[in-house]
């Protein structure tokens, strides 16, 4: 299931009930954005990071962390970063099995023949979300947000806050 970057940003609360969840793209601060706040609405999930490659190497390990429960946590929150298609034949077999976990994953860009992103997007149980560049209305958006409370927040301080930024979400968080 495809769900914009825009409704996520706004509501992260909409794919927690996925299993297993795609950001893809160039926009690094965008999904770090989304890590962030995935962590802060999961806060009582024990929280595990690896690398694809990791996977790749020994498909155990997802497979066993998965399977093995915690005493401590409800449930576990997976972030898989650097994906691509490498890892879809582990994400398919892992699907039935994932229970009340969840999987994150992270991608750079990944074409429209991409089976990774044609899975997630044909699948009514998985999501996917693009992360496209930030633009103007974009950093715009965030700027006001994170200064609303500032009295005298102009047009010309936003556009030089813009300019200064490069568009880079990172530099304005």
């Amino acid at each position: 299931m495809i769900i914009k970057s825009f409704i996520l940003e706004n509501n992260i609360k909409s794919i927690i009930d996925k299993n297993i969840f795609l950001f893809y793209g160039e926009n690094l601060g965008l999904k770090r954005d989304f890590k962030k706040k995935i962590k802060k609405e999961l806060v009582n999930s024990e929280t595990l990071n690896f690398v694809q490659e990791e996977i790749i190497k020994n498909q155990n390990i997802l497979f066993n962390e998965i399977k093995n429960k915690s005493l401590f946590e409800e449930k576990k929150v997976v972030f898989i970063e650097q994906v691509d298609d490498k890892i879809l034949e582990t994400i398919e077999s892992i699907c039935q099995n994932i229970g009340e976990d969840r999987i994150f994953m992270f991608a750079g860009l990944l074409d429209k023949k991409s089976k990774l992103r044609t899975f997630f997007e044909k699948s009514k149980d998985l999501g996917i979300s693009a992360c496209y560049k930030d633009n103007d209305i974009t950093i715009r958006n965030i700027i006001t947000k994170k200064l609303k409370d500032i009295k005298g927040l102009s047009n010309e301080i936003i556009n030089t806050i813009i300019l200064n930024t490069n568009l880079d979400r990172d530099k304005v968080n």
